[in-house]
């Protein structure tokens, strides 16, 4: 009977939570080298699969995000907000292009995805994402 609550529980955190298993597994740390605080970042993202990019951000620093395709989105994500609470920056809504001042100490989220309609078709797509701190 615990056994069954438990594979319950689990399962519908799963299921409603935004991000999937895949994509837990699919998370990298963006390093800058130490001269320069800006780094390029090719990837591909097909269907409703995404890539998660983890920024450390130190306090009172500036980040920046460029995206260049138009079919691939991203959010980014908060330290200091609940998933649940939303992206601190929606691309889908919001365009293309982030830049924040002045941020709290912590590791952002960059989450990289597809439009609806492309992931539906299950399209692979190529993007090029510029991260920069300052």
């Amino acid at each position: 009977m615990k056994f069954k609550l438990c594979i319950s529980i689990i399962s519908s955190v799963l299921l409603f939570s935004p991000l999937t298993a895949k994509e837990l597994s699919i998370t990298k740390q963006i390093e800058f080298s130490k001269p320069t605080k800006e780094k390029t970042v090719v990837g591909l993202v097909k269907g409703f699969d995404s890539k998660r990019y983890e920024v450390k951000v130190n306090a009172h620093q500036s980040l920046s995000v460029d995206l260049d395709s138009d079919m691939v989105c991203f959010n980014i994500y908060s330290p200091y907000k609940k998933r649940e609470d939303g992206a601190l920056f929606r691309g889908k809504s919001q365009g293309k292009h982030f830049k924040a001042d002045g941020l709290k100490e912590g590791t952002y989220i960059i989450r990289v995805y597809l439009r609806t309609k492309e992931a539906e078709e299950d399209t692979k797509r190529i993007f090029e994402m510029r991260v920069g701190l300052k």
